[in-house]
């Protein structure tokens, strides 16, 4: 296990929005804490701590549908709004897994 960084913009317009909405994720995912950018306000980081690989591949399928399957199923629905909200919508969600580095030197 890791950490997992999602990255993204939200239009100005929706960003009261947006916050509400982050606050209440937040509230329901102890795992989860989240950046806004000093140099670049609206411009958002996620990072996810402790998700096993399987959590990771459905939480990225439901954010940004690589897998057709589960991005269809009702977790994903709870991101679709906060998708409208994106810059560029669900293309512009970014996300990446890192795992801890470990050895000599390290």
């Amino acid at each position: 296990m890791g950490i997992v960084f999602t990255e993204y913009k939200i239009d100005a317009i929706h960003r009261t929005d947006y916050l509400t909405w982050a606050a209440d994720l937040k509230q329901e995912f102890a795992e989860l804490e989240i950046y806004e950018g000093t140099e670049q306000p609206n411009l958002f980081v996620e990072i996810w701590s402790g998700l096993s690989q399987e959590k990771y591949a459905a939480l990225k399928a439901a954010r940004i549908g690589e897998d057709s399957r589960i991005a269809q199923d009702e977790e994903s629905g709870r991101w679709r709004t906060m998708e409208l909200w994106v810059a560029g919508g669900r293309p512009k969600i970014h996300m990446w897994q890192f795992s801890p580095i470990s050895g000599k030197g390290v």
